[in-house]
Parts: structure tokens; C-alpha cells; sequence
């Protein structure tokens, strides 16, 4: 069992995306969207935890009474500090906390709260026992620190973010690349393509293609208002030329079909090697002769 998304929602909305240690402000869900925060139990989900009451039920366990947000450096110092931070003690941060909050909260925020969500369930469920942090299990550790070797790992998209519909990733690819066009073609203007991501990332809090899926029409509109606000959008827009394709009508000139989850992660792969051979194209212009390469060789 694990907490509910609307549980972690209306945890983080009342948190405002803060620690619940006392005098401490660190966010739980970064700007970036990196979660540097945890969602931990005020008594332990497993038996041998902190504070653990075996009278408790699961669903008590994983209720919104039961949990709290803290930062990484306190959600270790409240366990292994257990006796010093109790039931009661925990309970009255949890509630000085919340005082402060509000349950409503921008759609930037919305996608925190779920990535923080996601990330608990990356922690606790996908281990399946096997792997548990915390908690007994084939592996016992206060931490797991997982390394490779290759340079390119590929990373299958969770489900129900943008990057696990191809019609939709690919849409959401066709407005951001309209967007570049566009902006490049102004005059006196020089454009620095990373920008757009950037400016989707702090709106959303998330890597594009990792926004969740129902906030799709939200950073579709994003989008074509920044592609409708650039000159050549405005003329286009007075004259009558659209400026883009809207989705029903880009997934029929396309004809787009899903692809399992195997597939979906060669392409995000594929796309990051793409993305490393243009930027190496561009750090070779200007050195013509090196590594015997012109830039026009690599596209």
C-alpha cells in the first residue's frame, strides 16, 4: 500500500513545499524539479521502524495524519534520533507547519507534488521487496547508491507523463521546434535554443517530456502563446496563416501509433545522441581542420 496522489497533494500544498523540521525553509521539490525532500511516516510503515505501532492499520499507516515532508538531512536525524523525536513532537512540527499553508496552489505546483509522488514510489514500490530502503529485505542499507558505467542510460518514461504517449511527446517536440523557428527568424535577435527549456522547466517544474500527462493542454497553451508572441507568429496571426497544427489535426497528417516501452526508451536515447552530435557540430564551427570534420558533415 502507499500513500494516495491526492494524500502527497494535499501534503505538499499545506507544507508549501517546505521542511517540517522546525526553523528549517529547504524545499522538497526543487525549482528544477529535483526532489531533494522525502515523505516520511511519523510511525514506521514496517515493523523493527521508527515509532512503529503495530496497532496501526495500513491505510492509517499511509494516511495523511501519519506523514510528514522533510528534508533529506532531517528525514535521517528524526530516525535515528527516535527517542529524542517522538510521536508528539513530530505531530506538533507537522501542524506548526501546516498552519502556515493553503490548499491552493499554482498547476507548476501540482506537478511537484506528483513528481514527489512518483519519486516515493520509485523509493518503495518499484523495489518489490527486494530492494527496500530502510526496511528489511534481500538488501538492508540506510542508503542505495546504484552506478554504471555506460555513458547513455536509457530510461523508460514513467507512466502518465508527456514522454509516455508518443503522440503527445512528439506534439509537444513540434510546437517547442515551431517556437525555435520562429524566434530564430527575428531580425537582431540572437537565439539561444536551451531557453525554451529552461522557461518550460521553471513553469512546470520538470523536464518537458517528463510534465505529467494531464498537463498537457496546459503546456500546449504554454507554448503557442510564446510561438503566437514572436514577430513572424504576429504576422502570420494577421494575416491569417496559422502557426501551427493543432493536435488532432498533426496526429492525422502523422498518423501516429504507440510503441511499447522498450522502443519508447531506444528513442529517448537515440534523441540524447542527437542532441550531443549537433552540439559538437556547433563547438566545431570555427575550427575548420580539426579532426579532419567540417561542421556540414555532422546534421
Amino acid at each position: 500500500m502507499e500513500p494516495s496522489l491526492q494524500t502527497v497533494k494535499r501534503l505538499f500544498a499545506l507544507s508549501s513545499n517546505c521542511c517540517a523540521f522546525t526553523e528549517c525553509d529547504l524545499p522538497i521539490v526543487e525549482e528544477s524539479g529535483t526532489v531533494t525532500g522525502k515523505i516520511c511516516h511519523i510511525k514506521a510503515r514496517k515493523e523493527g521502524g521508527p515509532r512503529y505501532d503495530p496497532n496501526q492499520t495500513n491505510k492509517e499507516r499511509h494516511s495523511f495524519d501519519n506523514l510528514i515532508l522533510m528534508c533529506a538531512r532531517h528525514s535521517q536525524l528524526i530516525d535515528f534520533e527516535h527517542k529524542k523525536y517522538t510521536v508528539d513532537s513530530l505531530h506538533e512540527m507537522k501542524n506548526v507547519r501546516e498552519r502556515k499553508g493553503s490548499l491552493e496552489f499554482p498547476p507548476s505546483d501540482a506537478c511537484k507534488a506528483e513528481l514527489l509522488w512518483k519519486n516515493y514510489k520509485t523509493l518503495y514500490i518499484s523495489a518489490g521487496g527486494n530492494v527496500m530502503i530502510n526496511s528489511p529485505g534481500a538488501v538492508q542499507a540506510n542508503e542505495v547508491v546504484i552506478k554504471s558505467r555506460k555513458k547513455i542510460i536509457k530510461i523508460t518514461p514513467p507512466d502518465g507523463c508527456i514522454a509516455s504517449d508518443l503522440s503527445k511527446r512528439n506534439y509537444i517536440k513540434h510546437l517547442i521546434d515551431q517556437y525555435n523557428d520562429f524566434a530564430s527568424k527575428q531580425p537582431g535577435r540572437t537565439l539561444h535554443f536551451p531557453v525554451i527549456y529552461v522557461n518550460i522547466k521553471k513553469h512546470f517544474g520538470a523536464k518537458w517530456d517528463f510534465i505529467p500527462i494531464h498537463c498537457f493542454d496546459d503546456l500546449s497553451s504554454f507554448l503557442k502563446k510564446k510561438i503566437d508572441n514572436t514577430m513572424l507568429g504576429r504576422i502570420n496571426k494577421s494575416k491569417g496563416i496559422p502557426n501551427y497544427s493543432e493536435f488532432d489535426k498533426y496526429c492525422e497528417k502523422y498518423n501516429h501509433i504507440q510503441v511499447d516501452d522498450s522502443e519508447m526508451a531506444e528513442i529517448l536515447a537515440n534523441e540524447e545522441l542527437v542532441q550531443q552530435l549537433r552540439k559538437g557540430s556547433r563547438e566545431a564551427r570555427g575550427k575548420k581542420g580539426t579532426m579532419g570534420v567540417s561542421p556540414t558533415e555532422i546534421k
